[in-house]
C-alpha cells in the first residue's frame, strides 16, 4: 500500500514537472503567482529586484558553525545573505549532489532520463543516482562550473562527491532566477514524505515557515545530515553530523527575526559604503562532532581544562619542583616535568 502511495506520488511529481518543460517549449507565459502571495521569512517587496552581488558574504558569516555545522540563507529580492563562517567547507553532499545531477540531465540529458532524474529529486532514490551518474559522469563537476560552485567536486562515485552549504544555497537562488517553474524545483516542491529507502523527509531547512521545496541527504548510518530549502524570497541551506533532529534545532537556533535583522542592517550599511567590522563567533574555530550544543560546551570547557593541566603547572606545583630540584639545570628540570605529566596529557581527536 505505501509503495503504491509512493508511485503514484512520483508519476505526479513527473506530471508537473513535465508539464513545466512543455510551457518551457512553447515559450508560454511561467505559472501564475497566486499561489505564492505568503511572503518569506524577512519582510521583503512583492515584486523581486535585481539581486544584488557586490556585498562580500564574509560580511555576513556570523552564524554559529564549525567543522560539524555549517548554514547558509540568502535573501532572493535583494541577495541579502547570512552564514557560519564555515559555510564555504567542502563537506559530504550526501543525496544534495542529486540537484546538481538531474539539473545535468534536464539541460543535457537523454528524454528518457529527464523524467527519472526528475523522480530522483522526489524519492531520493539511490538507485537512479548511480545508473545517472554512471551515464553522465561529468554531470556534477559541469554544474559545478557552470554555478561558480567552488566547493563542489565529483567523487569516484556519486555519494562520495562533496559541495558547502553556500555552494547549494547559491545553486538554488541561481535556478530560481533562471526559471522559477524550473523542473528540479517544481520535483523538490512534490518531494515524497517518506524517501526510497524510509528516511522520512521532513527535517532541517524544511521547518523554516513558508517553505516551497526542500531536498534532503543524510549518510547511511544517519550520523550526517543536511537539507537545503526554497521559499518565495529565500533559499536556506545546512549540514550537521547529528541527527535530523539536531539539524531541525540548528536550523531554527540559527535562522530567526533577530539575526535577519541583523544581517539586513549591515548588508544595507555595507552598500551605503559604511565600514562594517567582521563580526568573531564563538564557535568558529571549533572542532566538534556533535550538533548538541550543550555536548560541545561541556567537550569544549574540558579541553581547557586539560589544555590548561598539561601546559601551565599551578603555583604551588612551582614551589615544590623549585625546592626539590634547586640547582640542577633546566634541562634536567624539563625533563622530569614531562616524565610526570605524561599521564595527564589529554587525548587528540
Amino acid at each position: 500500500m505505501l509503495r503504491t502511495s509512493l508511485t503514484r506520488k512520483a508519476a505526479s511529481v513527473k506530471a508537473g514537472a513535465a508539464l513545466a518543460v512543455c510551457m518551457l517549449a512553447l515559450t508560454a507565459t511561467a505559472c501564475s503567482n497566486s499561489e505564492r502571495d505568503s511572503g518569506a521569512l524577512a519582510d521583503a517587496p512583492s515584486e523581486a529586484t535585481a539581486t544584488n552581488h557586490d556585498v562580500p558574504p564574509e560580511i555576513n558569516e556570523f552564524l554559529e558553525g564549525d567543522e560539524g555545522r555549517s548554514i547558509s540563507y540568502i535573501r532572493l529580492h535583494d541577495g541579502m545573505h547570512m552564514g557560519s563562517s564555515s559555510e564555504h567547507e567542502p563537506r559530504p553532499a550526501l543525496s544534495l549532489i542529486k540537484l546538481y545531477i538531474a539539473t545535468y540531465v534536464m539541460e543535457k540529458g537523454e528524454y528518457e532520463d529527464k523524467y527519472e532524474a526528475l523522480d530522483m529529486i522526489a524519492s531520493s532514490s539511490d538507485k537512479s543516482a548511480e545508473e545517472l551518474f554512471d551515464k553522465y559522469p561529468d554531470s556534477i563537476d559541469t554544474i559545478a562550473d557552470e554555478f561558480n560552485l567552488e566547493s563542489t567536486k565529483a567523487g569516484e562515485q556519486w555519494g562520495y562527491s562533496q559541495t558547502s552549504t553556500y555552494d547549494v544555497a547559491s545553486f538554488i537562488s541561481q535556478l530560481i532566477d533562471r526559471d522559477e517553474t524550473h523542473p528540479v524545483l517544481v520535483a523538490m516542491a512534490h518531494a515524497d514524505p517518506i524517501s526510497e529507502d524510509g528516511y522520512s523527509q521532513d527535517y532541517g531547512t524544511a521547518k523554516l515557515s513558508n517553505v516551497v521545496g526542500s531536498k534532503w541527504g543524510w549518510s547511511n548510518d544517519k550520523s550526517i545530515n543536511s537539507s537545503v530549502s526554497f521559499g518565495e524570497n529565500f533559499v536556506a541551506a545546512a549540514s550537521i553530523t547529528g541527527s535530523s533532529d539536531d539539524l531541525t534545532e540548528y536550523v531554527k537556533d540559527e535562522v530567526t527575526g533577530k539575526n535577519l535583522g541583523k544581517a539586513t542592517e549591515r548588508f544595507l550599511k555595507y552598500k551605503d559604503g559604511e565600514d562594517v567590522p567582521p563580526i568573531e563567533t564563538s564557535t568558529s574555530e571549533t572542532s566538534t562532532t556533535s550538533s548538541s550544543k550543550k555536548d560541545k560546551d561541556e567537550k569544549s570547557g574540558k579541553g581547557e581544562k586539560d589544555k590548561a593541566s598539561s601546559k601551565e603547572p599551578t603555583t604551588s606545583e612551582k614551589k615544590d619542583s623549585a625546592k626539590k630540584e634547586k640547582g640542577s639545570s633546566d634541562k634536567k628540570s624539563a625533563d622530569k616535568k614531562k616524565g610526570s605529566e605524561k599521564t595527564s596529557e589529554p587525548s587528540k581527536k
